[in-house]
């Protein structure tokens, strides 16, 4: 009897929607890009869980996480390069299509905004018509006091209940977060 594989198409839809999970990037980098991109997704599958919940989130907190995640975990000179692949990646997707973790583009653009990450890296935003500085100013009050603002960002994911459950690998960070 022949057992017919299973199709994965390009972009990952292993939740029912559409992620940055790109094979492609995960065969190239590895475990450290995996791991990103979960942990992007895991953050805004939150988000949006949290869309329809009145509560006062800060805005782009998803974003905060994520940079928070990328500044004190990936290592911009050891990791250029996936860095680069994976924001590419998200820029160069179908315009319009929303895509779970595709608040990378911006937690990196606002770590080189504020001088955490190198200003050569701006060069993979070329095609951005306009840069998010209403972002960047929004970002900046979750800055000042980054390490109650992660842990109670991290808490407030681990009480959401989700379905699927977050991913390991973002349970682990999320605990790290918190202390």
């Amino acid at each position: 009897m022949r057992v017919k594989l299973p199709t994965v198409s390009a972009r990952s839809e292993g939740l029912g929607m559409p992620t940055i999970m790109d094979r492609a990037l995960a065969s190239r980098h590895g475990a450290t890009y995996v791991h990103l991109a979960v942990f992007a997704i895991d953050v805004d599958r939150v988000r949006d869980a949290l869309d329809d919940v009145d509560s006062p989130h800060p805005f782009a907190w998803e974003v905060f996480l994520l940079e928070r995640y990328l500044v004190d975990r990936v290592d911009p000179n050891e990791h250029r390069a996936l860095i680069e692949d994976a924001v590419l990646g998200v820029l160069e997707g179908e315009p319009g299509e929303p895509v779970m973790g595709s608040q990378l583009p911006f937690a990196v653009w606002d770590a080189i905004a504020r001088g955490v990450w190198p200003d050569e890296m701006r060069s993979m935003f070329r095609g951005w018509k306009a840069r998010p500085k209403e972002l960047v100013a929004a970002l900046a009050p979750l800055w000042a006091d980054a390490d109650r603002t992660t842990r109670d960002l991290a808490q407030l994911c681990l009480d959401t209940p989700m379905q699927p459950p977050l991913a390991p690998p973002t349970l682990e960070t999320l605990r790290a977060m918190i202390g």
